[in-house]
């Protein structure tokens, strides 16, 4: 059933041809066949010579261009005999627009514009009749696309070709494109869409299908010679396979994600600043919000999310994003991914310290994510880190206070389990009472892992075996230039939210002073933002042995 209302498709019988008209729609259709052992088929109606002539009545409408709007990712043998149908009696030279223009290589737009241009190519020339090829971005605003079309169009062909509701007939099954020209007062020839249609088509090769039995010659040549098979399939294995990707088990996702997502707005503050347009990859994407206000923010950028949770795949694959650039693969992100020297931003948000934490405590294994990370920028590429920090005289002995007995004795928990996936869990401390209230002394770095934890109490589990503060921002500095960056930004602060509704009021820290209570101490930085580039193709030929455990 169309959104229309127009029954039509593979429940009519392949051999016969009809005509529904709806609004400003044509549909072009099979017409319903009785089958039974008592009726014999009905014979075909005398259409054929009569059907330009039927549709041109129907439309109300001599058109002088017939448009044809779509991805053109393929063209199935299927598509093409409707096509033929719906185009081979009404007069107009064929107006073709790619859309997506920019877009490719991702799931969504496997194939690059000039590829599909090639497409689109082969069938106008198969038709024998006039015709021009278009190709035009996608834009957010869907009540401004009919009439960007029509720019593009009026663009390229330097104003030749002037589209109009006077002039023009769409020809398309696409219901969301239809709706926008209808409603902009054009008439529309429906084709029908029995038998298999390009989705079917990409189905096929990214299964290893028998693909060819489905494409036309002129598509399975550009298929053939773009090495589309070979693209697909890699597109198309990464993402969520079955087996469970997470870092870490029995973790609440629900709880995680809406966690993860209440600070997105300080999230886009510290890292689009930086974002150098173009191929834009986020490694640990989590639920996909980061990449919805990506899309929306780089509309033309190529946009890829990668993590290693199928959990939160299966969420961030059901986002909706802005301008249809965005695509999600699963993939480890300590692990080379991408084509070397090929990526304008790779960003690491608050993933590095679970690098760190499920590997064994291993800082190699964060240098040998950055390591290859380098190898996929383009030169003048970046890299985004935002993440826990570690604080500077992290060793330096503090006094904790918390507000009450329940605090006290969480804080005793966490002391016992901190690290918990580590040889040796827990870190020692002194407790003792001044003045009727009880302190705990520890390193300043040990003060700051619990302060930073000690409210995320449904996932307290999993939390408590990570180590937020891997790096001072210094440390950060050192390690990235040693692997060849260019480091632009490395700086951290304390989130004020944080610092109102989490630290103040709830625990004080107080320097040590000889076994005794000294002066308030700040609370340490919650974040640090450290940004850095690629600015030689040369430089940053480290140790191959990085990050390899022995």
């Amino acid at each position: 059933m169309r959104p229309d209302g127009c029954k039509f498709s593979d429940e009519f019988a392949p051999s016969v041809s009809c005509l529904i008209r709806h609004e400003n729609a044509v549909f072009l259709c099979r017409r319903k066949t009785m089958r039974t052992t008592h009726v014999k088929k009905s014979p075909r109606p005398a259409l054929k010579g009569a059907l330009g002539t039927a549709i041109t009545a129907a439309l109300g409408v001599k058109p002088e261009y017939l448009l044809l709007v779509g991805r053109w990712h393929g063209v199935t043998k299927d598509q093409e005999r409707s096509l033929k149908r719906a185009l081979k009696h009404v007069p107009g030279k064929l107006v073709f627009v790619i859309t997506a223009d920019g877009q490719g290589g991702t799931k969504r737009h496997p194939l690059y514009s000039n590829e599909r241009k090639l497409i689109a190519e082969g069938f106008a020339k198969k038709l024998g009749r006039p015709y021009e090829i278009h190709a035009a971005a996608d834009i957010p605003d869907s009540l401004a696309w009919t009439a960007h079309i029509c720019d593009v169009v009026k663009s390229e062909s330097e104003g030749a070709t002037l589209l109009t509701p006077a002039n023009t007939v769409l020809v398309s099954s696409n219901a969301d494109v239809n709706k926008h020209f209808v409603k902009a007062g054009y008439k529309a020839i429906v084709p029908s869409t029995a038998g298999k249609l390009p989705i079917d088509l990409l189905q096929a090769v990214a299964t290893r299908g028998d693909w060819r039995k489905l494409a036309t010659a002129e598509t399975a040549a550009v298929f053939e010679s773009h090495k589309v098979e070979e693209r697909i399939a890699t597109l198309f294995s990464d993402v969520l396979l079955n087996d469970d990707g997470e870092l870490s088990h029995g973790r609440d996702f629900a709880v995680y994600s809406e966690g993860m997502d209440a600070s997105m707005a300080v999230k886009i503050q510290d890292i689009c600043p930086w974002i150098v347009g173009g191929y834009i990859v986020d490694k640990g994407c989590g639920t996909g919000t980061l990449l919805i206000h990506l899309s929306n923010l780089h509309p033309r950028a190529q946009i890829v999310g990668m993590d290693l949770s199928r959990d939160l795949l299966h969420r961030s694959e059901g986002q909706h994003y802005p301008n249809h650039n965005v695509a999600v693969v699963m993939g480890n992100i300590i692990h080379k991914r991408f084509a070397e020297g090929t990526v304008s931003t790779i960003i690491f948000s608050s993933v590095m310290h679970e690098v760190y934490s499920y590997n064994g405590y291993d800082r190699d294994q964060i240098r040998l994510s950055l390591k290859n990370a380098w190898l996929e920028l383009m030169v003048g590429g970046r890299i985004i880190i935002r993440d826990g920090v570690k604080p500077k005289n992290g060793d330096r002995l503090v006094w904790l206070r918390c507000k009450d007995a329940e605090l006290e004795e969480r804080f005793r928990k966490f002391a016992r389990e901190f690290k918990g996936k580590s040889a040796k869990p827990g870190f020692a401390y002194d407790e003792r009472v001044f003045d009727g209230v009880k302190h705990f002394r520890m390193t300043l770095h040990e003060a700051n892992e619990f302060l930073s934890k000690k409210d995320y109490l449904a996932n307290w589990a999993m939390e408590v075996n990570e180590e937020f503060g891997v790096w001072t921002t210094d440390e950060w500095h050192e390690e990235l230039v040693a692997l060849g960056y260019n480091v632009v930004h490395c700086d951290s602060y304390l989130n004020p939210w944080i610092e109102e509704n989490r630290y103040n009021g709830h625990c004080w820290l107080l320097e040590d002073a000889d076994g005794k209570l000294g002066a308030a101490v700040p609370f340490p930085d919650t974040t640090g933002v450290i940004v850095a580039e690629k600015v030689d193709e040369n430089v940053g030929k480290v140790d191959e042995n990085v990050g390899k455990k022995a």
